[in-house]
């Protein structure tokens, strides 16, 4: 039972869910609904998803192991052993990627890019090298959004823009939770970007980013035959979560991050909302 709940947890459930969370909007809002297709790319996206993710594990072990808020995951504490996480992670996202070919060759291509992206550009090729690691490697963040709308659509611009919502959001999500625990990335000597350049100056990019982020969501409204509920709720979230963020930058502080930490996550939420609002009503 032990290693049950120990496989469950090196596929970060709560991370893994939210993210679900873009690719299932995204695919109603593509559809207009839900079909049988449906199905098959829920399922290959949550496997591919979870898979990517436990990898991911097996391959930072030796910081999770120095990190005192990381030293009691399952490999680092040693109820799973390095090779039952990675053997584990490979398979089911094999899986989803096998599934992934059924719903179609552009919804199979960005699963594959989710695992490129996030394992071999972040964790193995930037991460331990480079403050812009977050920058090419929220790539694989934003891929179960665009997922979800190329299984229904193809690659098309309105897609490619809901994905980049979650791409705009991922520095907030990443470098605020970086500016909180900046010890522990210290300890492990992770270079993230607001510990190499000052708090100030990361919390203005991610201004700059949520700014973006702003206009696009309202850009959805003008592309898409979304309802005006989704106007107002999504650009009302953002306009305040981009308010909350240049108060921090001007005053930034590591408790309060933690705090914009959680109003990023919350943020990101009432917009895939407000998207399905927008179909519906």
């Amino acid at each position: 039972m032990e290693k049950l709940k120990a496989l469950i947890e090196v596929t970060k459930p709560k991370q893994t869910f939210l993210l679900m969370i873009t690719f299932l909007v995204s695919y109603i809002v593509a559809r207009g609904g839900a079909d049988f297709n449906f199905v098959i790319a829920a399922i290959s996206m949550f496997l591919a998803i979870s898979g990517t993710t436990a990898i991911n594990m097996w391959l930072d072990r030796d910081i999770d192991a120095i990190m005192p808020r990381t030293r009691k995951r399952p490999v680092p504490a040693g109820i799973l052993t390095p090779a039952e996480c990675a053997a584990f992670g490979a398979a089911i996202f094999a899986i989803g990627q096998v599934l992934g070919f059924l719903v179609n060759i552009e919804f199979a291509l960005v699963v594959f890019f989710g695992l490129f992206f996030d394992i071999v550009v972040y964790t193995i090729l930037l991460k331990r090298k480079s403050p812009y690691s977050i920058v090419l490697g929220g790539f694989a963040g934003a891929m179960p959004a665009l997922g979800g709308w190329v299984a229904v659509q193809g690659f098309t611009l309105p897609g490619f823009i809901i994905a980049a919502i979650v791409l705009l959001w991922i520095p907030s999500h990443i470098w605020y939770i970086s500016m909180h625990y900046e010890e522990d990335y210290r300890m492990a000597n992770i270079p993230m970007y607001p510990l190499v350049v000052g708090m100030e100056r990361a919390s203005w990019a991610i201004v700059f980013a949520t700014a973006a982020m702003l206009v696009l969501a309202a850009s959805l409204y003008v592309l898409l035959p979304l309802g005006i509920f989704y106007l107002v709720i999504s650009t009302s979230a953002v306009a305040f979560f981009l308010y909350k963020a240049v108060k921090f930058a001007l005053s930034p502080d590591r408790v309060k991050a933690r705090k914009m930490y959680k109003l990023a996550s919350m943020t990101l939420g009432l917009v895939y909302f407000s998207l399905l609002l927008g179909v519906f009503l």
